[in-house]
């Protein structure tokens, strides 16, 4: 009886590990550095709700040191918790590509970004990047996006990968 228990232990154990893998954050984007600071003065637009920014290059004369793989998507997007536009941040690679010159880019609506090659459209107005549609399977690789102060918009890579 003590044998049988210690095994049930152990399965339980192990299925209780296995369900802890979490590959929802998981992106087959290689990590890649990105570092951003805006002025949101010089982006106005980035006040209202469905608007977007994008930067494929660095320009640390506005503050863009690093862009990730493909490039920054930055997108804001109702909280409807807080009832205040917040941002969202994206790697522009699609996750099906896997391609750094293979980029999604927001449709005139804001709403969706779209693969210029397969053709996947990827969700922004929750600020999670979901697939939608298209032969993708993982969501856009996000970054934390965020405040400082203000007047600044601060990009860094995510914690949780």
């Amino acid at each position: 009886m003590k044998f049988k228990l210690k095994i049930f232990v152990f399965v339980l154990f192990c299925c209780f590990i296995i369900s802890c893998n979490n590959n929802a954050n998981r992106s087959s984007i290689p990590l890649a550095p990105v570092q951003i600071r805006l002025n949101l003065q010089h982006y106005p637009h980035l006040s209202a709700p469905f608007s977007t920014e994008y930067f494929t290059e660095t320009n640390p004369g506005i503050g863009v040191w690093a862009v990730g793989f493909g490039g920054v998507l930055i997108s804001t997007f109702m909280d409807f918790n807080s009832a205040n536009v917040s941002f969202a941040a994206f790697d522009m690679a699609c996750p099906y590509e896997v391609d750094r010159n293979v980029r999604v880019f927001p449709e005139s609506n804001n709403v969706f970004a779209v693969c210029e090659e397969c053709g996947s459209r990827f969700d922004l107005s929750s600020g999670l990047g979901q697939v939608k549609q298209g032969p993708a399977t993982e969501n856009l690789r996000r970054f934390n996006a965020f405040r400082e102060g203000m007047f600044y918009l601060r990009v860094i890579p995510r914690n949780d990968l």
